[in-house]
């Protein structure tokens, strides 16, 4: 049961089989009561149908049969029209961008980086340049000034890896908009005004403090790992105290978050978004401020207002 409802916190829509011989027992029901608390787009399939034609189903139920198929069209069919309807589509900097416009990617290469590859964030980014007709230029925080003079007018914005925000805001003119990979992710995923706000509570850290660092995927740690290497020094740094640091990665995540002072989430590629809004509902829920890496790292370098710039109604957040 523990497993089933893992697994319903990062379910976009769920199908119910019941044996149409014996209808909804106490464990079906419990899954619907559930769904609803989840808010879960569901529908309850009434399967074996073959063998009780003549059975009376609930009005929200749908006929199958997975020996000869009956009602398996009309239950795909009713699973795609859910998926259709269930919520506008959002993009990750398409709908910031218009044909044409120059986009400047800055992506380090250091010890920590995966060998031979971008990582999915960055991808994404730049399929979402190119599907909207802009134009992106990858470079490292190395060449980022001579990537800017070598374009004939200022790119539409810069996006950075959180790694080298403070650098790359010291390299790129005010009057061109900055911000990062993560914070981009974090718009997308649905959570970005709670991840501005919950940054807050990094200047209030004291010693022994316990702050969870969770990410979403199972990599390799290189050595300078950004999340037990990086991270927890910048975050002593800034704040002048010594937490007690946990960490979790891939589908581990704590049910009780209620002895941490915070947690600091990576910018969840690897998680859909209504596994995102899960963790983070979480934490609002143990009223225990949530944020992520690049809302983290800016806060922390003072370039949080700027980062935010593209966003007015996260940065109206600020205090």
């Amino acid at each position: 049961m523990a497993r089933t409802i893992q697994v319903l916190n990062k379910t976009d829509i769920a199908v119910l089989v019941v044996d149409a011989a014996i209808g909804m027992t106490g464990p079906e029901e419990e899954l619907v009561r559930l769904f609803q608390a989840r808010a879960l787009p569901y529908i309850i399939a009434y399967n074996k149908t073959d063998l009780t034609p003549d059975a009376a189903l609930p009005d929200n139920a749908m006929a199958v049969s997975a020996l000869t198929g009956a009602g398996i069209h009309e239950l795909k069919e009713g699973l795609a029209h859910i998926a259709a309807s269930d919520k506008p589509e959002r993009r990750l900097i398409g709908d910031l961008l218009q044909a044409g416009d120059a986009v400047v990617l800055v992506v380090p290469i250091d010890t920590a980086a995966p060998k031979g590859r971008l990582i999915l964030p960055q991808q994404q980014v730049i399929r979402d340049c190119l599907e909207a007709g802009a134009m992106p230029m990858v470079c490292r925080e190395s060449e980022l000034e001579a990537a800017l003079k070598r374009l004939a007018a200022p790119p539409r914005m810069v996006v950075t890896d959180s790694q080298v925000f403070e650098a790359v805001s010291a390299a790129v003119p005010e009057e061109i908009p900055l911000t990062s990979f993560s914070i981009l992710m974090a718009r997308y995923k649905g959570n970005l005004h709670t991840a501005v706000s919950g940054a807050a509570a990094l200047a209030g850290l004291r010693d022994g403090d316990r702050v969870l660092i969770s990410e979403g995927c199972t990599h390799h740690r290189q050595c300078d790992d950004i999340g037990t290497v990086k991270l927890p020094r910048w975050i002593r740094a800034y704040a002048h105290a010594e937490p007690e640091f946990s960490w979790t990665s891939g589908t581990e995540f704590p049910q009780d978050l209620s002895q941490y002072r915070m947690v600091i989430h990576c910018g969840g590629c690897m998680l859909n978004e209504r596994e995102m809004q899960y963790r983070f509902r979480r934490a609002a829920e143990e009223n225990v401020p949530i944020t992520n890496y690049g809302t983290a790292i800016a806060c922390m370098t003072g370039i949080l207002r700027r980062s935010l710039a593209l966003f007015p109604d996260a940065a109206a957040l600020l205090v």
